[in-house]
C-alpha cells in the first residue's frame, strides 16, 4: 500500500511534468510569426516624391543577399553600376498605396526594420509633405532615429547616384551628414519640429555633382520648413552663418578676405566656438542678441606678412569676425524672410519671459519677420602653425 507521503510526491511530479510540457508548448508558439532573412526584402533607403500627375512615387534601396555583377536594378527593368543593392519603385495615391503596389512586384516581404535614410523629393516637401510622413512614423517597424533628407530634383536621380568610399548610399550620406552637422538629424527631431508652433524644422538638403561620368550626392545646405512645408533653402554664405549659430563649425575651415593687402586671403581652422542667445523686451517687443566667440588657428597665409606679427594677427581676427558676422546676419535675415524661426528665438524669449510670451506667441508669425537681431562676433587666433614666414 502506497504511503500518504509517496502519493503526494507522485502527484507533485505529475503536476511538474504537466507544467513543463505546457511551458514548452507555449514557448514553441513564440516563433510562429518569425520571418527568415531569406524571406525579406530589407530596405535601407526609402525615397518619396510627388509626380507631375499628383501621385506619390516610392523608391526603395534593397540589400541584395548575393551580389551578382555589382549592379543596381532600377524599377525592375534598367540597371546601373552601384553596389550590392536593388532599387525598386512604385506609385500610388498615398505612400501606403505605393507600398502596397511595390509589394506586388517583389517576391519577398518588404522589411522596414533596417531603414537608415528617408529622402524626400523637393516637389513633395513643398506640398503634401506632412500627410505623407504619417505612414512613415506610424509603422512600428520604422525607427525614429532614421535620418531624413530633402533632395533637389527627383528622388530617383539621387538613388541612381554613386556612393564613393562606401558600399551603400546610407553609409555615405550618414557619414556626410555627421561630418557637416556634427550631429544626426533624426526622424524624431523632424516630427518634433513640425509639431511646434514657434520653431521651424530643418533637414539636410542634397544636391548632385558630376565627377567624370559619375553622379555624386553631397550636402548643400538646409531645407527649411515653415507651416509643415518646405519654405526654402539655406545655402552658401547663409549656410555657413547658420552653422555658427547652431554650434556646427568645429573642425571647419573658413577663408577670410583681408582688407590689406587688397583681396589677399587667410584660411583659418575652427578649434572651438560658443554661441549665446540673449533676449530683452523694449516697449513690450522682443529683441535678440547673438554672441559668438571662436578660437581658431591659421592654416594658410597667402599674404606677405609674418604670422608672428601681433598687428597682423589682430587684422586677421578683425577680418574673420566681420566675415562671420555678415554670414550670420545673412542667415538670420533669410530665415525671417521665410517666416521660419529655425534658430529657436521664440524658445529663448519663452524661457526668459514666460508670462509675456503667452501674449507674444499668438502673434509670433507677425513679430518674428521684423524682429531686431544684433550679432556680435569675437575671433581669437590661438595657433599660427609651424612656420612664421609667408611662403608666397
Amino acid at each position: 500500500m502506497v504511503s500518504k507521503w509517496a502519493s503526494s510526491w507522485i502527484f507533485a511530479c505529475k503536476w511538474l511534468t504537466f507544467a513543463m510540457v505546457v511551458t514548452a508548448l507555449l514557448l514553441s508558439t513564440g516563433c510562429w510569426d518569425r520571418k527568415e532573412v531569406n524571406d525579406l526584402a530589407i530596405v535601407t533607403i526609402a525615397g518619396i516624391d510627388r509626380k507631375d500627375n499628383g501621385e506619390i512615387e516610392l523608391s526603395v534601396e534593397i540589400v541584395v543577399p548575393k551580389q551578382e555583377g555589382g549592379k543596381t536594378q532600377i524599377s525592375g527593368n534598367a540597371s546601373k553600376e552601384s553596389g550590392p543593392t536593388l532599387i525598386w519603385s512604385a506609385s500610388g495615391a498615398t505612400v501606403a498605396d505605393a507600398v502596397s503596389k511595390l509589394q506586388r512586384k517583389l517576391s519577398r516581404a518588404i522589411y522596414w526594420g533596417q531603414l537608415e535614410l528617408l529622402v524626400v523629393g523637393e516637389a513633395l516637401s513643398r506640398d503634401r509633405f506632412r500627410e505623407q510622413l504619417d505612414y512613415i512614423v506610424r509603422d512600428n517597424n520604422i525607427r525614429l532615429r532614421v535620418q531624413p533628407f530633402v533632395c533637389k530634383g527627383a528622388v530617383s536621380d539621387f538613388l541612381a547616384s554613386a556612393s564613393p568610399l562606401e558600399q551603400t548610399k546610407a553609409d555615405f550620406l550618414g557619414g556626410e551628414a555627421d561630418r557637416v552637422f556634427h550631429r544626426s538629424i533624426t526622424l524624431n527631431l523632424l516630427v518634433q519640429g513640425l509639431g511646434k508652433n514657434t520653431q521651424s524644422a530643418m533637414l539636410p538638403y542634397l544636391d548632385i555633382t558630376q565627377e567624370g561620368n559619375k553622379s555624386i550626392p553631397y550636402v548643400k545646405g538646409y531645407a527649411v520648413f515653415s507651416r509643415e512645408r518646405m519654405a526654402g533653402v539655406i545655402q552658401g554664405d547663409s549656410f555657413s552663418g547658420a552653422k555658427w549659430i547652431l554650434h556646427q563649425v568645429k573642425g571647419d575651415i573658413e577663408t577670410v578676405k583681408m582688407r590689406k593687402p587688397i583681396s589677399s586671403l587667410i584660411s583659418i581652422g575652427i578649434l572651438s566656438s560658443s554661441t549665446q542667445l540673449v533676449t530683452e523686451l523694449q516697449e513690450g517687443m522682443p529683441r535678440i542678441e547673438v554672441g559668438i566667440e571662436a578660437e581658431v588657428n591659421v592654416v594658410q597665409n597667402t599674404t606677405r606678412f609674418k604670422t608672428s606679427d601681433p598687428n597682423f594677427i589682430r587684422q586677421v581676427e578683425k577680418s574673420a569676425s566681420d566675415d562671420i558676422r555678415r554670414n550670420v546676419e545673412t542667415a538670420i535675415k533669410q530665415s525671417q524672410e521665410m517666416g521660419a524661426d529655425i534658430f529657436g528665438f521664440g524658445e529663448v524669449i519663452n524661457r526668459r519671459y514666460p508670462g509675456e510670451w503667452q501674449q507674444l506667441q499668438d502673434r509670433w508669425d507677425m513679430i518674428f519677420p521684423s524682429m531686431q537681431v544684433k550679432v556680435e562676433v569675437k575671433v581669437n587666433v590661438r595657433h599660427i602653425g609651424m612656420y612664421n614666414e609667408p611662403t608666397g
